[in-house]
C-alpha cells in the first residue's frame, strides 16, 4: 500500500495561502488519475485540483479552511507499492540537462535538516526557520496549527513578526512619533519579502545596464497605434514589443531560458515569458505567456494583454502562472528610469525595462533629440558570465532599434 499527498498548491508568486471551497469526493470514495478532486480559492485565482493517482480517499481537510501553500490537504491510498523516490533534473517535455547528474542531491531542501527534526516539522518550513535564523529550542516554543499540532510556514512567518516586535526595545519605539502607526506587513507581503531575500540568497546576481534608442519604435507606434487598437482591439505596448523580441533572442541563447538544479543547468525546452503584474493591494503576480517565441506580434500583444486584465481582475487559472522560463518587468510604467530586478526563482535571469523618454544624445556627430530608455539584465552569475549577458543585451538593443513594420509583419496598417 502506497500513500500519496495532495498539498495545497502554489497560486501566483506572493499567493502564500489557498481556501478549500469544495471537496469533489468524500472520504473512502475511489479517485481516478486527473479527475477533478477539490476546488481552491486564493485571493488571486481560483483552480481545480485534479487527483495525481488512482486510489482512495483517506483523509482530507474541510471545506472552508485556509492551508499554507505546500501543505497537506489531502491523502490517496493507492496499491502500488512502496517504491524509492528518484531525482531528475528535466522533464519529459524535452528539456535539457548541462553537466553530470551524478552529483545531484538526492535533496535540494533537506541537505541540511537535523534528522531529529523531520518528525514534525516540514523540511520547507525548516528552510524557512534557518534562513530567518530560529533556532531549534525557539522552534519547539511555536504552536503548530497543521495536522497533528504541526509547525507550518504560516506558524512560523507569525512567530517571526512576533519576535521581531518583541526585539524593538524600549528606546527604539520611544523614538517614534506618537501619532506613527505600526502596520504589521500582511501575509502576502511577507511571502514576497520572503520569495526575494531567497532569490538573493540563492542566485549570484548581476545586473547589466543598456541604453537603448527607441525613436524607430516610438515613431512606428505613433502611426499604426490607433488602427491597431481598433483592428485587434488592444493597445501596442511596449512591453509587447519586447516579449516579441526578447522570445526570439533566446532561441540564440539557450542558457537565458534556463534553470539550476543542484550541479545541472536545466535548458528549458519551450519559451514561456512572465510579465510582472503589479496590483492595487502591493501584491505581485506573474502571469505566463506560453511558447512565445511562436506566436506573431499581434497574437503577444492580444495575450498578454488579457493575461493583465485577468490578474487585476483576480481571474488567473493556475496554468496562467506557471512554467514561466524568463521574465519581463515594466517598471517604466511607474516613471522609473531604471532599476535593478530580483531574478524569479528558478529561472536565471530577467529584464528590466525602464521608462521611454526624451533625451539630447549624439548621432553622427551631432546632438539631436532622440526617444530612449535603459534595459537591465539580472542575471544568475553561477550559470551565466558577463560576456554572455552583454552579448544578449546588444542583441535585444539591435533588434529593437532596427524594428520595423516588416519585422512586425505590420505591413496591413499602411
Amino acid at each position: 500500500m502506497k500513500t500519496i499527498d495532495v498539498k495545497m498548491p502554489q497560486m501566483g508568486e506572493s499567493a502564500a495561502e489557498g481556501t478549500i471551497v469544495k471537496w469533489h469526493k468524500e472520504m473512502g470514495d475511489i479517485v481516478q488519475t486527473d479527475e477533478i478532486l477539490v476546488e481552491i480559492e486564493s485571493d488571486k485565482i481560483n483552480i481545480e485540483v485534479e487527483s495525481p493517482a488512482c486510489g482512495c480517499l483517506s483523509a482530507c481537510t474541510k471545506a472552508g479552511r485556509t492551508v499554507p501553500v505546500g501543505e497537506v490537504i489531502a491523502i490517496i491510498e493507492t496499491d502500488e507499492p512502496e517504491e524509492e523516490t528518484s531525482v531528475h533534473a528535466g522533464n519529459s517535455d524535452g528539456d535539457q540537462v548541462l553537466v553530470s547528474t551524478a552529483n545531484m542531491p538526492s535533496s535540494l531542501e533537506a541537505s541540511d535538516i537535523p534528522e531529529s527534526l523531520s518528525d514534525w516539522i516540514s523540511p520547507r518550513v525548516i528552510r524557512l526557520a534557518m534562513e530567518s535564523n530560529i533556532t531549534v529550542n525557539e522552534l519547539k516554543l511555536i504552536n503548530g496549527t497543521g495536522k497533528n499540532n504541526r509547525i507550518t510556514r504560516e506558524d512560523v512567518l507569525k512567530f517571526i513578526g512576533r519576535r521581531e516586535s518583541a526585539q524593538a526595545s524600549p528606546k527604539e519605539l520611544s523614538s517614534t512619533n506618537t501619532t506613527d502607526t505600526v502596520v504589521p506587513m500582511s501575509t502576502i507581503r511577507r511571502t514576497i519579502a520572503d520569495h526575494m531575500v531567497q532569490s538573493v540568497r540563492t542566485s549570484a546576481h548581476v545586473t547589466m545596464v543598456h541604453k537603448v534608442d527607441m525613436t524607430t519604435i516610438v515613431k512606428l507606434r505613433n502611426l499604426i497605434k490607433n488602427a491597431f487598437l481598433k483592428h485587434n482591439n488592444v493597445r501596442m505596448s511596449f512591453t509587447s514589443v519586447f516579449t516579441y523580441i526578447v522570445a526570439r533572442v533566446l532561441k540564440d541563447f539557450p542558457t537565458m531560458n534556463a534553470s539550476v538544479v543542484g550541479s545541472n543547468i536545466v535548458l528549458k525546452n519551450e519559451i514561456n515569458i512572465g510579465c510582472a503584474v503589479a496590483l492595487p493591494d502591493e501584491s505581485l503576480v506573474v502571469p505566463v505567456l506560453k511558447n512565445a517565441d511562436r506566436k506573431s506580434f499581434t497574437e503577444i500583444s492580444i495575450e498578454t494583454a488579457e493575461l493583465i486584465d485577468r490578474a487585476r481582475s483576480r481571474a488567473l487559472s493556475h496554468k496562467d502562472v506557471t512554467n514561466g522560463t524568463f521574465t519581463i518587468s515594466n517598471f517604466g510604467s511607474f516613471g522609473s528610469i531604471t532599476g535593478t530586478p530580483l531574478i524569479n526563482q528558478p529561472q536565471v535571469a530577467i529584464l528590466g525595462i525602464g521608462a521611454v523618454f526624451e533625451a539630447p544624445d549624439v548621432v553622427n556627430g551631432k546632438i539631436c533629440i532622440r526617444d530612449v530608455t535603459y534595459l537591465s539584465l539580472s542575471f544568475d552569475h553561477r550559470v551565466i558570465d558577463g560576456a554572455m549577458g552583454g552579448r544578449f543585451l546588444n542583441e535585444i538593443q539591435n533588434k529593437v532599434e532596427t524594428l520595423s513594420r516588416k519585422s512586425l509583419d505590420l505591413g496591413k496598417f499602411e
